[in-house]
């Protein structure tokens, strides 16, 4: 298939039919149109920076790891309770975690704090920066393995896992059934990987559209995700949760920062202009932050089980004083 240089051909009866090309088209239009419309090119490090240090403070303000932790952990327990020593009536090791993608931690480390041990993927760091200041501050450390890298190139020196998560981190991968494909057999027992039902924005469609004369290409989302599992042939469980999207700002002239950077409209002045005054009309005080009202998110999460061997492989290690590799 050629490539589309159309947004309509999304939605073309041939990509329809064929989720996995659709799904490579949605990623890829989008990536194009970013880079067509982008006049700035920012620095990835600052970037990411930027992006990190916004998301660590709206997570960790937070009261409530949310439902995605909370379906972690149980998905943990039940990996605990099916190990081979639960049926000498010896107390089952805790169960160990693969988090891809993990970023600063915003589901390692509550699931480092029940107990549980976990290694993190992660190849940018400033993402990694703010994990180790957390897990210090939460004093789980210890229970963390940190591996610099991106996946799956990772995944041929991770071993199998008890629990396999990835976190919205699909949205911008292409070839995303080989990406799959390496978390299910890093898994032991459950692979689970959420993502938004709709590629939700942080500013309205009509914005970018009156500031770029075009319709923003839609990131792809969680029944996307679905229609791709079922044409590769990779069975999978769905479960559905709500909850608040993690966007918020410090005060105005941040929101107007990465807002700004975000539509790719950065160095234009009167298009900042435009996205202060969107912000200062729509967002709202909110635990001493800017955010918008009531910005509940849909989300679900496929769950894909391993070939019963998988049970068997040998468990990863974590050797004190040598959790964090470069």
């Amino acid at each position: 298939m050629s490539d589309p240089d159309r947004i309509e051909q999304i939605g073309t009866t041939a990509l329809l039919w064929d989720a996995v090309e659709r799904w490579r088209v949605l990623v890829r239009l989008r990536r194009d149109q970013f880079e067509r419309l982008r006049t700035e090119r920012p620095d990835p490090d600052a970037y990411w920076a930027r992006r990190a240090a916004n998301f660590f403070e709206a997570v960790r303000r937070r009261q409530d790891p949310g439902p995605f932790v909370r379906e972690v952990v149980a998905t943990c327990r039940d990996a605990e309770s099916h190990g081979p020593r639960w049926a000498t009536g010896a107390e089952p090791p805790p169960a160990t975690v693969l988090d891809v993608g993990g970023g600063f931690g915003a589901v390692a480390i509550p699931v480092a704090e029940r107990g549980h041990r976990v290694t993190v993927i992660e190849p940018h760091a400033a993402m990694l920066e703010l994990l180790d200041r957390w897990a210090t501050e939460a004093r789980v450390r210890e229970q963390l393995r940190v591996i610099a890298a991106g996946w799956p190139e990772a995944g041929a020196s991770v071993e199998p896992h008890d629990v396999v998560v990835c976190s919205h981190v699909l949205y911008p991968i292409e070839d995303v059934v080989p990406f799959v494909r390496a978390l299910v057999a890093a898994t032991r027992h459950a692979c689970l990987i959420t993502l938004r039902m709709a590629g939700i924005e942080q500013t309205p469609d009509e914005l970018f559209r009156e500031l770029h004369g075009e319709d923003r290409v839609p990131q792809p989302g969680f029944g996307d995700l679905c229609a791709v599992l079922a044409a590769a042939g990779i069975p999978f469980g769905v479960t559905t949760y709500e909850t608040d999207a993690a966007w918020s700002y410090a005060d105005l002239d941040e929101a107007e920062a990465l807002l700004s950077e975000g539509l790719l409209v950065s160095d234009r002045p009167d298009a900042r202009a435009r996205v202060r005054d969107w912000a200062a009309g729509a967002l709202q005080p909110s635990q001493g932050r800017l955010a918008l009202p009531d910005r509940r998110v849909l989300a679900g999460v496929a769950t894909i089980r391993p070939a019963p061997s998988a049970a068997h492989r040998a468990r990863p290690s974590y050797p004190a004083g040598e959790a964090w590799e470069g």
